[in-house]
């Protein structure tokens, strides 16, 4: 299921430039009503860039170059999106107007600001996002949704079920053999300023992309990770975020949450009573005693 959605993320992710005051950011966002948000940060500082001699021009059509490709996918998603559900024939036709209308199918613009291009893209549901994400039909879907992958680590009041897996950072690319995405991300921005701009090797590894951010957000305040950083916002949503680097891109990150063992408190619980009756039955008969003695 990730492979699939990954290689959809690629041709957005891949396009990351340099200029990085933060780390390139995929975040997805499980939402109090239900909603899910998609979210893509490119950081891209104009001055980063000026200060090492590239000229202010060059830098506006590297950005714009850079909105363009990522208008240009957008574009081609959703055509291929709406064409895959019109194509699907598990799909009644109300089915169909449902999936087309809860996913961004109108113009995705992007939001801009002195520190990077943020993409949004928001989902009326957490099916809506796979699906729009996928290229699997429905059936193919709700098939991989459903299977569980996750492990169980027994202990004896509670037991942790454990999901792992690697992020989108450290699946291969399909446009470079032997590569994790985050290797190429940072070799393609590099091939990019080396065709473009008159910097030294020196400057150009001090401004590619070599650390990046996953952030995954949900409402459960009962999921736990093994994330850096654990943001808890007032929209009632808490975040988990991973660093990711170069070097690291196959890291492997956790999720769990904690079961209770009811077997274990049924005895425990159980075992209790008859020692709360034993007590019982003991002070009864030492204050019979103690009468009778009397």
């Amino acid at each position: 299921m990730k492979k699939s959605i990954l290689a959809i993320f690629v041709c957005i992710l891949s396009i990351f430039l340099c200029g990085c005051a933060n780390a390139p950011t995929y975040s997805l966002s499980q939402n109090t009503d239900g909603t899910v948000t998609q979210m893509f940060y490119i950081p891209f500082v104009d001055s980063e860039l000026t200060e090492l001699g590239v000229e202010a021009d060059t830098v506006t059509d590297l950005k714009n170059s850079v909105m363009q490709r990522f208008n240009t996918y957008f574009m081609n998603l959703q055509q291929n999106f709406v064409t895959r559900v019109n194509s699907d024939e598990a799909l009644t036709q109300q089915d169909k107007l449902l999936l087309i209308a809860g996913c961004p199918t109108g113009t995705i613009l992007p939001a801009l600001s002195e520190i990077g291009i943020i993409y949004t893209l928001n989902f009326s549901s957490a099916l809506h996002y796979y699906y729009f994400n996928s290229d699997m039909q429905y059936t193919e879907l709700i098939a991989a949704l459903n299977e569980d992958t996750s492990v169980v680590e027994e202990g004896f009041f509670t037991n942790r079920v454990i999901s792992t897996g690697t992020t989108v950072y450290g699946l291969n690319t399909q446009y470079a053999e032997n590569q994790t995405l985050a290797e190429y991300i940072t070799a393609y921005s590099t091939e990019l300023l080396q065709q473009n701009t008159d910097l030294t090797d020196e400057q150009i590894a001090s401004v590619v992309p070599t650390n990046f951010v996953y952030s995954y957000g949900t409402t459960s305040s009962k999921l736990h990770s093994d994330a850096d950083r654990v943001y808890h916002y007032a929209n009632g949503v808490y975040y988990h975020e991973w660093d990711i680097t170069t070097e690291n891109s196959d890291r492997q990150i956790s999720t769990w949450t904690i079961q209770v063992n009811t077997n274990v408190w049924y005895v425990v619980i159980l075992c209790s009573g008859f020692v709360l009756l034993g007590v019982l039955f003991l002070v009864d008969y030492l204050r019979k005693r103690k009468h009778a003695e009397q």
